[in-house]
């Protein structure tokens, strides 16, 4: 055996092309010395004689560690004689060695071909110090893992000389020198090319085919189809006159807030009733919107079928009292406040009492509460428009649970019947209510207060009571639209306030009176017609009304809408329809598209048609009531109602419970109807939000009308003892 070779440098004088980037390198690691006269022993392989024939006997081709075979995909080959030779321990260390390199490689070097520059380009995106740790690797690698060649006896292996650690490291270095900005243009542009384009999120059905939505551009807030429910996955209707979707979205639009999605909507989507029920008061209320006379087929149907799936429920004890069939009830009895049909009403009445009784009382109830809160505030509210006394067991929950602490800068339902603070700090903060509107619910709210808190002694000489009523029936202290139109441009706030001094002055003419609203309203509405038609000659007021909705409507509307709120007593009466088509046609927003095909109702043949089908009244007198309680409709509706007066919900309550109890005898159901139906929706749209403040509301309202009741008694049999003492003298 000869001697070792002698130590060489590891980077010899053929690497001096090379050498000042091979020590840029190697000096930006750590582990090597920044000098390019550091030595490597040169750690070749020992060669044995009697390995040199064997080697031709080889069939596997020499290879490195780096540089495999263009033919053998980058593999290493290993040979043997027997079974044996291929789990020897050098074999399987070499193997593993492969391997582990192949996999800290990220598996790169499969391609058959030398690696281009583009391919070199890719490390050249490695910082510095990377770059030193992977040519560290590498070097390590060379060191190590040597390919071998096994002779078919598997007795000698062998190194071979092609897998100098110096070549192997030159070859790496090179490669990873020819990084250059050509290069990386060029692996930009291949990463690209192997770029596929993104796939749409949605493939079209059908690509040949032109589609109609295609071709056809829709005009603007046109919708193409039901889209709301393609697939008729809702509830559905029997009757083919019914729209779910069409329903379902009046629903929302008349109804919907986060409250009721968060605590009624999810029991009323899970049965069939409850849901049908939802679009029963929908339907219900856009009739009443449309001024229908009678309710539409879709209104009679759906209220039919819920009856029916409620009946039916009803012979099955598990659902015969649950809270989806009550809930249901309590719809169908809110869909017939706002229609006004008092049979069916009282009939239900008293079923959805017996059922909660069977429960057990209102507390055990479920929907988080809000059902037996809805129940009650609903009852009181009934009570309040007939002037009846409620019934006992919902006026007990609604004072068991009235009562709340709010916060200064809490937002609650403010109104002249409902102030758990000292001040109006909802309505004080509000920019919909005007200073006016403010000072006149600030008297209106001490008249109430000081009519419920009086005795039976000091209220013939209440003094403050008549100063009040002066006040808010002064047309200098609380001028009205018409008034301000005059000077200044009305705005919604304006209507607003309107609507709060009519209603004002239905109040507090029944509390100077001592009258039940119902009887009050005439008395609220002749003073206001007299003045008007001795200070005013016809052409004045004609020339005010239509100042008015020159304001509201666009022109072509305007003429109609004068021609048609002027008060009754300057044009002859034309049928219960005639004194509901200048509400309609001021109404953009609810009956524009039902008002358009309607001939207008000043024109001769009109009022003849309408005599044939609507016969006028018999007593004129019956005027003066409608035209106010239709004068209180339009400033309603201009004072838009889309979010039912947001911070001022609670005042739009107050004025509905009002004006609906005062038009429970008007003979003109439209109105009737409508003030009803605002009620239910101002109701139901704080009800699931401020349940204590509904319930302390309608409370309130019904001590109001208890005592207009007890005090228009106890007038009468004052009036009667006074004329019977009189016959005996």
């Amino acid at each position: 055996m000869t001697a070792p070779p002698a130590a060489r440098p590891l980077f010899s004088s053929s690497f001096d092309p090379y050498l000042p980037l091979a020590s840029t390198y190697i000096s930006s690691t750590p582990t090597f010395p920044s000098d390019s006269s550091f030595v490597w022993p040169s750690m070749l392989p020992h060669q044995a004689p009697e390995a040199r024939p064997l080697r031709k006997k080889s069939k596997s081709p020499p290879t490195t560690a780096n540089e495999e075979p263009a033919s053998d995909g980058g593999l290493i080959f290993i040979t043997g004689g027997t079974p044996a030779d291929f789990k020897s321990k050098k074999n399987m260390t070499t193997v593993r060695k492969k391997a582990m390199d192949s996999f800290l490689k990220g598996d790169k070097t499969m391609s058959k071909k030398p690696r281009s520059p583009a391919d070199g380009s890719i490390q050249s995106s490695v910082s510095n110090k990377s770059k030193a740790n992977i040519v560290y690797d590498d070097v390590s690698t060379v060191l190590s893992t040597a390919p071998t060649t096994v002779s078919g006896g598997g007795e000698c292996v062998e190194r071979t000389k092609t897998s100098s650690p110096t070549r192997s490291f030159r070859i790496n270095r090179h490669e990873r020198d020819s990084s250059s900005a050509e290069g990386s243009v060029i692996r930009s542009s291949k990463t690209r090319d192997f770029i596929l384009p993104s796939a749409p999120i949605v493939l079209p059905c059908r690509t040949t085919v032109p589609l109609p939505y295609d071709e056809h551009i829709p005009p603007l807030f046109v919708s193409i189809g039901k889209s709301l429910d393609p697939f008729r996955t809702m509830f559905q209707a029997s009757h083919p006159g019914v729209s779910v979707e069409e329903l379902k979205f009046h629903c929302s639009r008349y109804f919907g807030t986060r409250s009721l999605g968060r605590y009624w909507i999810p029991t009323a989507l899970s049965y069939p009733h409850t849901f049908l029920g939802t679009l029963c008061l929908a339907t219900t209320y856009h009739d009443v919107m449309h001024e229908l006379p009678l309710e539409s087929i879709q209104t009679v149907a759906l209220r039919q079928e819920v009856i029916h799936l409620v009946g039916r429920n009803m012979l099955n004890p598990e659902t015969s009292v649950s809270d989806h069939n009550i809930m249901a009830v309590i719809q169908l009895i809110i869909s017939e406040v706002i229609g006004r049909e008092e049979s069916g009403l009282t009939w239900h009445e008293s079923g959805i009492e017996t059922m909660v009784k069977q429960r057990g009382g209102l507390n055990q109830l479920g929907v988080h509460g809000r059902l037996a809160s809805s129940i009650s505030w609903v009852s009181l509210a009934i009570a309040v428009l007939r002037e009846e006394q409620p019934r006992s067991m919902y006026l007990d929950y609604c004072t068991a649970n009235s009562k709340k602490h709010y916060q200064p800068t809490a937002t609650i339902p403010e109104s002249p019947i409902y102030c758990p603070r000292s001040t109006f700090k909802t309505i004080q903060r509000s920019s919909r209510c005007t200073p006016k509107a403010q000072e006149l619910l600030g008297d209106i709210r001490m008249m109430i207060d000081i009519f419920l808190h009086e005795t039976r002694q000091t209220r013939r000489n209440s003094q403050t009571l008549l100063n009040l009523y002066k006040k808010i029936i002064s047309t200098s202290e609380y001028p009205s639209a018409p008034e301000l139109g005059k000077s200044q441009v009305l705005t919604e706030h304006d209507w607003k306030y309107e609507a709060i001094r009519i209603a004002s002055i239905i109040q507090a003419t029944a509390i100077i009176r001592r009258l039940p609203l119902s009887e009050a309203l005439s008395h609220a509405a002749n003073p206001r017609t007299q003045s008007v038609t001795t200070n005013s000659t016809i052409a004045t007021t004609s020339n005010e009304t239509i100042s008015l909705f020159e304001h509201l409507t666009s022109p072509s509307i305007s003429i109609h809408s004068a021609s048609s709120t002027i008060a009754p007593s300057y044009f002859p009466p034309t049928g219960a329809r005639s004194s509901n088509s200048s509400i309609n046609a001021s109404r953009p927003s609810f009956s524009s598209t039902m008002s358009a095909p309607r001939p207008s109702m000043s024109s001769t043949h009109s009022a003849a048609s309408s005599h044939d089908y609507f016969p006028a009244p018999t007593t004129p007198i019956l005027n003066s009531t409608t035209t106010f309680l239709r004068d209180l409709r339009t400033a309603i509706e201009a004072s838009n109602m889309s979010e039912c007066w947001s911070d001022m919900a609670g005042v739009l309550l107050w004025v509905c419970l009002v004006v609906g109890a005062a038009s429970k005898n008007s003979e003109n159901k439209v109105l009737k109807k409508y003030f009803s139906a605002l009620t239910m929706r101002a109701g139901i749209m704080l009800c699931f939000e401020h349940p204590e403040a509904i319930n302390s509301t309608v409370l309130k309202m019904c001590e109001v009308v208890d005592a207009l009741n007890v005090s228009a008694a106890e007038d009468r049999d004052d009036d009667g003892k006074g004329k019977g003492k009189k016959r005996r003298v």
